[in-house]
């Protein structure tokens, strides 16, 4: 490690020694992953993070009511998965993570209460406080369907629906689509982030690279005057954990909240959401769809792609070799057979690059990217030649969205063909259902996003996309 890169990480060492830091959790030997107090938790699973001398982690719910009774959530032993180098040594990239489903809390009225992660005989635990909600706010599109053409005089009719309970707003809302490449700085992880992980160190690399695009773009305060690249890759590695083994996805979430608290003051939740789908939430059969991604590409924010290696396929007499990697989405172009293409900015170049670089990668409608078609130069002994696109990392509503009008009043509905507006549009089936039209106005000829937004009793809000306008792209030359 060169002097320069000591003082950084010694400023990094000596103000966390003096300085206390919500939700940090250096030294913290159980931690979740990807939970936080005050946050919405709804159906799906619920992961934990602990060091290999604890034998097991049990979940439990405790609902804020007067005599109410623990709920037991489960409990698991922990198992190993691929965690994000993409090449690890001497350790192979893998991260321990405890997981449990929400089945238990199903039947369980909404509210608040304490979550809650302990050792199984022992006495270490972690807890916070959130919301339960089986039925969370969020409000998919009915229609139209994903990129339908609109008629420029009569518009589109737009429903969207809730199953929340307590919904107490539901509003639609558009901007026109942008098209192009986002040139996220091409970060190179061996050049900014060898000396402390290896071949490992591709996530803090990534979300350093959006992290300066989002600065450089004028898009959201993220560098300090005396940040460099180095020194922004080396503190997110130490706040991530990342080491010669990589970084697991929810190494990857908190480390990311926990720089943002502790060099800006930013809170997640209120200041800008980090959003962090995995699996559960994907639509194709091995990860995330090219309406997908063009859809959360279209949103804005910055967006990283975690990939992984093929899981068995049926009928194959081989399995893919264990792989992970993270990547920076560029751009997203998509195709009329249902495939897009993906411009991401890579940071793994075999050193001595001091570079990343640009890669196109062909996403199929089951959430697979054609891996050895990209000849990357790297994990080329893939029986498969395929990846999956399983888990997204992404950085947003720091000021998208105020600046459509959904925390100011700034804008009127549907006035503005640059910069969009809402949609005008009813409420029906007791405030659940959105029914309206949306007409562009004079001099926006599409392609446009609908979002909606909804938010329930408690305060939580939450977004879905629909891309429409009946337009698909070319990939440009490179």
């Amino acid at each position: 490690m060169n002097t320069k890169r000591i003082l950084h990480l010694a400023a990094v060492l000596s103000l966390l020694a003096t300085t206390p830091v919500t939700g940090q959790r250096a030294g913290q030997r159980v931690s979740f992953s990807g939970i936080f107090d005050g946050q919405l938790l709804s159906a799906g699973e619920i992961r934990a993070t602990a060091p290999d001398d604890v034998a097991a982690l049990e979940f439990v719910f405790t609902p804020d009511r007067r005599l109410a009774e623990p709920v037991m959530i489960g409990r698991d032993s922990g198992k190993l998965e691929p965690s994000y180098g993409p090449e690890c040594d001497p350790e192979p990239c893998l991260a321990r993570v405890f997981s449990v489903p929400t089945r238990n809390l199903l039947t369980l009225r909404e509210g608040w209460g304490n979550l809650t992660a302990r050792s199984v005989g022992g006495g270490e635990e972690v807890t916070v406080r959130v919301y339960w909600d089986s039925t969370p706010p969020e409000a998919p599109f009915l229609a139209p369907r994903f990129n339908a053409s609109v008629d420029i005089n009569k518009g589109v009719t737009v429903v969207a629906h809730t199953l929340d309970e307590d919904i107490t707003s539901l509003k639609i809302f558009w901007v026109p689509a942008t098209a192009g490449n986002r040139n996220i700085p091409p970060f190179e992880q061996h050049q900014l982030g060898g000396d402390f992980a290896g071949h490992a160190a591709c996530v803090p690399t990534t979300v350093g690279a959006n992290l300066k695009w989002l600065q450089t773009t004028s898009q959201w305060t993220t560098w300090l005057n005396f940040f460099t690249d180095d020194f922004t890759v080396n503190s997110l590695g130490f706040f991530m954990g990342t080491t010669t083994s990589g970084t697991g996805g929810g190494a990857a979430v908190n480390g990311t909240v926990d720089y943002l608290n502790f060099w800006f003051g930013y809170q997640n939740g209120v200041d800008y959401n980090l959003l962090h789908p995995g699996m559960n939430e994907a639509d194709g059969k091995y990860g995330f769809t090219p309406q997908q991604i063009l859809e959360q590409f279209q949103a804005g924010g910055a967006v990283s792609l975690g990939i992984h290696n093929m899981p068995h396929i049926e009928g194959n007499l081989f399995d893919d070799p264990p792989f992970g990697h993270f990547i920076a989405l560029d751009n997203v172009v998509l195709n009329p057979d249902g495939t897009a293409w993906v411009r991401v900015m890579d940071p793994h170049l075999q050193p001595p690059a001091a570079v990343g670089t640009y890669r196109w990668l062909l996403l199929y409608a089951n959430g697979s990217i054609a891996w050895d078609a990209a000849n990357t130069g790297y994990y080329t002994s893939s029986f498969s030649g395929l990846v999956r696109l399983d888990e997204l990392h992404i950085i947003r509503d720091y000021f998208f969205f105020t600046s459509l009008g959904q925390k100011s009043s700034g804008l009127q509905a549907d006035t503005s063909a640059a910069i969009g507006g809402e949609v005008s549009g009813t409420l029906t089936n007791g405030g659940h259902t959105f029914v309206g039209t949306f007409r562009p106005p004079e001099g926006s000829a599409g392609p446009w996003l609908l979002i909606s937004e909804s938010t329930h009793a408690a305060g939580h809000t939450q977004r879905a996309y629909r891309y429409i306008g009946g337009a698909f792209g070319t990939r440009p030359s490179e």
